[in-house]
């Protein structure tokens, strides 16, 4: 499963992503909601895990 995590903060950013590849699936993790947008924009992913308290910049 292609899994795209917009996460801001790398201590749930990283052992997330890492739990998830440990399962096999491939993960790309975005910064903040500008870069996740250009993720979804430009490549197709199975499922997308979004902080919905992102900072505002």
């Amino acid at each position: 499963m292609r899994i795209l995590l917009v996460e801001d903060d790398d201590r749930i950013a990283q052992p997330l992503a890492e739990g998830l590849k440990n399962e096999h699936h491939v993960v790309e993790i975005a910064r903040d909601g500008l870069e996740g947008w250009e993720y979804a924009r430009g490549a197709e992913f199975d499922l997308i895990l979004l902080d919905l308290m992102l900072p505002k910049d």
